[in-house]
């Protein structure tokens, strides 16, 4: 491949010049001192510019190029397979045939002339493949043959430089293939997925009356390989002791929606959760809220309630009063902590002890990639779980046959899955 066709050309003159010194043609007619009786100048100047020049000149002018369809189809065919290796045209090769006029001048001898393409003629013979000198980038090759044209074509070729005709021949070079743009790089692999935001203080909502638009939240967890990946999660996704955000608009504004409301799952009455919110993290277009953890203080705040699919609302008043107002509601869904370990990954039979908070006997499902856990009440056996009625922890022994993966442990409470936190290894 090659950007430039010049350095073709220069390729093909130079074959005909490193062997000028050594064609037989020298010995033959007797040459004193052996060798050439001449050397003419190697150029590829066209017919009209060589006679302009001093002394013998052999000349190979690259004067048409045509594509090469062909070698073009070969490239088109796998897009007209819809094979994945297909490419856009701008990153296929240009397949070229270029096509020169060899001819020798001699102003003053026309044995020079004929001698010069005798032996130019025969080095092209011997040379129907020409390849790049080796350690060239790219490598290339391409075929150099002898083209047969019509008396009257050359004729009007020789015409077209207004110069008298000369002996010559046409030699075709195939196929050149034109360098294409560089296929761009591929993506990277995503490793982890985030939000931006840029903390507006307020959102352009019009009317007085608080507005939710629903909730989120952004974390990290220690994979199986010590390296930490994030995560964004909305609707959230938290555990006791983790911070999430409500987004909306007209939220904290005195008489509107100072407080926050927990509705649980099906019926049941509000709870109010306006201690979660940390005030100077909030504004009138989100509430970043911190769920208790377990065992926190005031003992007045509301814990963090039992895993589940919860609603969170906000607004003003005892609900049934005049004057009270409340927005619409957005889901939030609470999840079982499981604490992290220095070593996330557990190696053997077991039975594990994982500690943590929320876990509700009978309720907590435990799985091993896509294996479930049988709960159990006694210690555990391959296969099993079994929870404690603390909720603080939970032991359970890998089922038998993991082969050599390396998998998830995953705690799901009332449907609802916790932060990856540890790995099984078999």
């Amino acid at each position: 491949m090659t950007l430039d066709l010049s350095a073709v050309t220069d390729s093909l003159i130079t074959l005909v010049k490193n062997q000028w010194a050594t064609a037989p043609i020298w010995a033959e007619i007797g040459a004193s001192p052996p060798g050439p009786t001449f050397t003419p100048t190697f150029t590829g100047l066209a017919p009209d510019a060589v006679r302009q020049q001093p002394g013998p000149q052999l000349s190979m002018f690259l004067y048409h190029v045509e594509p090469d369809n062909a070698r073009a189809s070969l490239f088109w065919q796998p897009q007209m397979l819809n094979q994945p290796q297909g490419q856009p045209t701008r990153f296929l090769p240009l397949a070229l045939d270029l096509f020169y006029l060899l001819f020798a001048y001699s102003e003053a001898s026309y044995a020079e002339e004929q001698e010069a393409m005798s032996v130019a003629m025969r080095i092209i013979h011997a040379n129907t493949i020409v390849r790049s000198a080796p350690g060239s980038s790219p490598p290339w090759e391409l075929t150099l043959t002898i083209d047969r044209r019509g008396y009257d074509e050359l004729s009007f070729l020789w015409q077209a430089f207004t110069v008298p005709l000369r002996m010559s021949l046409v030699l075709r070079a195939a196929v050149v293939l034109i360098d294409p743009d560089s296929i761009p790089a591929a993506a990277p692999e995503t490793t982890s997925v985030s939000v931006l935001g840029v903390g507006p203080s307020a959102l352009p909502v019009t009317g007085a009356y608080p507005e939710l638009f629903g909730t989120s939240r952004e974390g990290s967890y220690t994979g199986p390989t010590g390296a930490a990946v994030s995560f964004s999660w909305s609707p959230a996704i938290v555990a006791a002791g983790q911070t999430m955000e409500l987004s909306g608009s007209n939220l904290g504004i005195s008489g509107v929606s100072d407080s926050l409301y927990l509705l649980p799952p099906g019926a049941g009455a509000e709870v109010d959760v306006t201690s979660w919110a940390l005030t100077a993290q909030s504004s009138a277009a989100k509430f970043a809220l911190a769920l208790p953890a377990a065992g926190a203080t005031p003992p007045t705040d509301p814990p963090t309630p039992d895993p589940g699919v919860y609603q969170l609302r906000v607004g003003s008043g005892t609900l049934g009063a005049a004057g009270a107002t409340r927005s619409g509601s957005t889901p939030l869904s609470i999840a079982a902590y499981v604490t992290p370990t220095k070593e996330p990954v557990l190696t053997g039979n077991g039975p594990f002890t994982v500690t943590g908070t929320g876990f509700v006997t009978g309720s907590t499902e435990v799985l091993v990639g896509t294996i479930a856990l049988t709960e159990v009440a006694a210690t555990p056996t391959a296969g099993q779980v079994s929870v404690e009625a603390s909720g603080s922890s939970l032991s359970f022994a890998p089922p038998a046959g993991l082969g050599g993966s390396v998998l998830p442990l995953r705690v799901r409470v009332n449907g609802v899955e916790s932060d990856p936190a540890l790995w099984v290894a078999p």
